[in-house]
């Protein structure tokens, strides 16, 4: 009689651990997709928190006003960086500031939109300064 001595796996022990390793891969690229959206968000929101610093120091260098002329606290100096930083986190900046009071808010990745007024109103439901903010 031969005897068969060898050694290994056979095809079918092969295919159930590629199949496993592809399951547990495949949920782990779809666990960390929620992730970067968290991240963004977190991006956006710390930016336009930055931002309302920004806006209290132009009304302090402005005689009390957000806004002057077509100027205002997001179109120049630190505020456009800022700006531009939100849109590299994929939100969209909307400034509608007044002589006296402003409202900001940017679409959140994943829906939602943030929001924050000259009044200290912050989060994700309306903001109750400027007639244009979500």
């Amino acid at each position: 009689m031969i005897k068969n001595n060898k050694k290994g796996f056979t095809l079918i022990e092969l295919l159930v651990v590629i199949a496993i390793i592809g399951i547990l891969s495949g949920t782990v690229i779809v666990s960390m997709s929620g992730a970067q959206d968290s991240a963004k968000n977190a991006r956006i929101e710390a930016g336009m928190d930055q931002l309302r610093s920004v806006a209290e120091v132009y009304r302090l260098l402005h005689g009390n006003k957000y806004s002057s002329g077509t100027n205002n606290f997001s179109t120049e100096g630190d505020g456009l960086l800022i700006k531009n930083d939100i849109a590299a986190a994929g939100g969209t900046l909307t400034v509608n500031p007044s002589a006296t009071a402003y409202c900001m808010s940017s679409p959140l990745n994943g829906g939602g939109v943030y929001c924050m007024d000259s009044k200290g109103k912050v989060g994700t439901t309306a903001c109750g300064e400027a007639t244009a903010c979500p």
